[in-house]
Parts: structure tokens; sequence; C-alpha cells
């Protein structure tokens, strides 16, 4: 009965718990929702989540993507950062528990007759071994505070890798688009090139003949060589894209693999039409960042519990004799039992202040996580925004290119007729080039607002 009646006065010791409850802010609770520009890919099922190996059908960026969140060492940096604050959320939680230990000794002193008459030694012999327990009862929840202080690192550290994936996959892609719009780029210097050279040909053909005038000629010669400076310009491109994608990949260098091209990529994405705020539930670093100030909050309890006694129980039970023959003997049986209490009187402030500090850690904590919603809405709205406005972009483009490239073949067929000058001719040519790198670069730029569209959303929709 009394062993009973002792549990149930550490149960309602230890049912006190100083520090603030975590609560949730207003601004992540909130209702908006994301309304997509209206187009015929839009859906109204916003419940399923698409994985992005789904979404695209190009074997090398996938080969590309398992690459990075194999090797990457920025992961391997993060996953050794969650086993670390793993195994410390294991020891802060043992913290509540008896901590059992050992303690096994013998001793063996010698004097003379003259040292002992001088009272300077005596002999002695002495053996003994202890089992210690220490037990640090929980008063106030300092130690509670800091096993879910701990326990919210281990989950912010979680979410931390999975925002690094989702990061990781998106600057891969990017990446990808961008070296194949380099690609296509760099086929079009190409193939304007040779285009030029011909032209050059005719008019140095026509120049020698007295059909052109020398400045003909020389127009022709500067569009070949500005044409021809392009092309080591997206070659040099080329190389540092390969590099950024091999330090992605974990790689110390090598040529990147190529699937299909941009314009080849037969994905045909079904956005909902109003994406939901829910959705950034999923969003990891919003999530990391809540995490971040839960645990920021328990320290404040730490903090506050530390202004408060502290209740340890100690207890040793073993043998020891002065006689080693006899120390496993009943007569050699020892044991203590015992209780303090201790606390602090006057710390000058400083354990007050110490709860400030971590008050103020909170705040800051606190606004790091809702700037980090706010962003959140920010880059939904304009990923949401550029991926259709962009798609609309690109078709004019494309209707600009092939009315380019008609005109063009118009105005070789007045040249060769005599109807204009070559002028004309070098006019289309450089339209036509300089809307095919345009239409290039904006269908780059369409996958890439797919991309971060789906980072902004934490990993699909």
């Amino acid at each position: 009965m009394r062993n009973l009646k002792f549990i149930l006065l550490l149960a309602v010791i230890t049912a006190c718990k100083v520090g603030p409850n975590y609560k949730r802010s207003e601004l992540a609770a909130s209702k908006k929702s994301f309304v997509t520009p209206s187009n015929e890919n839009s859906s109204k099922d916003s419940s399923t989540l698409i994985k992005w190996f789904d979404l695209y059908h190009d074997n090398a960026l996938q080969e590309l993507l398992k690459t990075a969140l194999a090797n990457n060492l920025d992961m391997k940096l993060t996953l050794a950062r969650i086993e670390e604050a793993r195994e410390n959320a294991g020891v802060v939680k043992a913290n509540l528990l008896p901590n059992i230990g050992y303690q096994v000794g013998v001793s063996n002193s010698a004097a003379s007759a003259n040292a002992v008459d001088a009272r300077l030694g005596a002999p002695y012999n002495n053996g003994y071994a202890a089992v210690n327990l220490r037990w640090e009862i929980d008063l106030f929840g300092k130690i509670r505070n800091a096993r879910s202080a701990a326990l919210n690192t281990l989950n912010e550290q979680e979410e931390l890798r999975k925002n690094l994936c989702v990061v990781l996959v998106a600057e891969v892609a990017d990446n990808y688009f961008l070296l194949r719009d380099l690609d296509n780029r760099l086929s079009i210097a190409e193939r304007t090139l040779l285009s030029r050279k011909e032209s050059m040909r005719i008019n140095k053909e026509r120049f020698e003949k007295g059909y052109n005038a020398e400045l003909d000629l020389l127009q022709a010669q500067m569009q070949y060589s500005a044409v021809e400076a392009a092309i080591p310009a997206i070659q040099r491109q080329i190389v540092l894209v390969q590099n950024g994608l091999n330090l992605l990949l974990g790689k110390s260098g090598g040529e990147i693999s190529r699937g299909k091209s941009n314009v080849d990529q037969d994905f045909v994405p079904s956005i909902p039409a109003g994406l939901p705020s829910q959705l950034l539930e999923r969003r990891p670093d919003i999530k990391a960042a809540e995490f971040n100030l839960m645990a920021q909050t328990n320290r404040i309890g730490v903090a506050m519990a530390n202004r408060f006694p502290t209740l340890s129980l100690t207890a040793s039970k073993g043998i020891g004799s002065s006689e080693l023959s006899s120390i496993i003997n009943a007569n050699s049986l020892y044991g203590s039992l015992a209780a303090s209490l201790t606390g602090p009187i006057f710390a000058f402030k400083q354990n007050k202040r110490r709860v400030e500090i971590e008050r103020q850690r909170a705040i800051q904590a606190q606004a790091i996580y809702e700037k980090t919603v706010l962003q959140a809405f920010l880059e939904v709205d304009n990923s949401l925004s550029n991926h259709f406005y962009l798609g609309k972009e690109f078709e004019a483009r494309k209707a600009q290119v092939q009315a380019g490239q008609k005109a063009l073949e118009l105005s070789h067929q007045r040249f060769s007729f005599g109807y204009t000058s070559y002028l004309e001719v070098l006019v289309q040519e450089n339209v036509l080039f300089d809307a095919e790198i345009q239409a290039s670069i904006t269908l780059r730029q369409k996958h890439s607002a797919l991309v971060n569209l789906y980072k902004a959303l934490g990993g699909g929709w």
C-alpha cells in the first residue's frame, strides 16, 4: 500500500509541466485557394498526387533524377543530420528513466610500525562492489519538453530531407531542359551557318561576275561571322550546364546523356482549376519550419523548468569488506537511499533571461514560419501564371517561326529573279534566326514553369 501511494505521488508530481503549448498560426490555417487560368488541360480533381516520374516519359531524364537522389552530396549530408537528430532524441528520451550503474573496487595500504605510531598511515585491505541508481524526477516537465524538442527537431530534419528531394529533382529537371534548349539552339545556329555560307558563296560568285555590289558580299560575310561567333558561345554554355548537372549528380564530370528534345516531350499535364491551400500542407519546407517552431516552443518550457527545484533520487546496494576472503558474506551487505531537492535562489536573473532568450528565438522561428507560408502562396500563384501564359507565348513564337520561314523562302525567290536586293534576304534571315532562338528559349521556359509549379506544390498537385 505504501508503494502504491508513492507511485501515485510521483504521478501527481510529474503531471506538473511548465511552458507554453504550441498554437498553430492562423496564417497557415487560412482557406486561400489558387485559381488556375482557364485552359483545356484544367481539371477539377486536385486529390491525386502526380509523381514526377509519371509526368515525363524521358528515360534519360528519369535516370538523371534517380542518380541525383542516390548520389547527391547534399543528400548524404542531410541523411547524416537525420541520424544525428534521431540519436540525440534517443539520448534525451532516456533521461526520463533511472540511470543504473555499477562500481567495483579494491584497495591496499601498507605502513611500517613507526608510520602507524606517527599516525601517517595504517595498513588495510578493502574490497567492494555495488549497483547504483540515480533518477531525476521530472517535476516541471524539463525532460519531457527536452524530449519533445528533440523529436520535433528530428521531424524537422526529415522534412528538410524531403524538401531537398523536391528541390534536387526540380534543379536537375530545369538544368536538363536548359541543356536540351542549348542543344537545340546549337542545332539552329549550325543549320543557319550552313545556309549563310551558301548565301556568301552565291554573293561571291555574283560579285565576281559583276552582278552584285561588294556591299552585298560584305553584308553576307558579316552575317556569316555573326552566326559563326554564336556557336562557340552556345558550346561554352553547354559545358557550364553539364558541369552543374554533374555536381548535382555527385559526379566529377563527364558527358550528360540526352533523351527527348524539348519539342518531343510528350506530357499534357492536367492541372486542377482550383488548387486549395491544403496542398501546402505537403510542402516539406513549411512543415520543417513548423517543426522548428514547435521545438523552440518546447525549449521555452525547458528554460522555465530550470527556474524550479530539481528532485533526484539516488540509491546504492552492494557488498564490501576489509578482507577479500569474506566479501561474499551476508555481513558484508550495505545499502543507501537518498532524495535531494535542489534549486536556484539567487542567480542574478540569469535563468529569467534564459527564458526570455528562448521566447525571442521562438518569435524568430514564428516569423520564419509565416514568411515560408507567404512565400509558398506567392510561388504557387507565380508558377500557375507563368505556366499558362508561357504556353500562349510559345504558340505565338511557333507561328512567328512558320511565318519567318515562309518569308525567307519568298525573299530568296525574289532575290533570285532580281525583284529585290540582297538586303531583304539578310533581314529575313536575321528575323528567322532570332525567332527560332526565342521559340527555343520560350519552350524551355514553359517546361521550367511546370518544374517550378511541381516544386511550389511540394512535389505534385
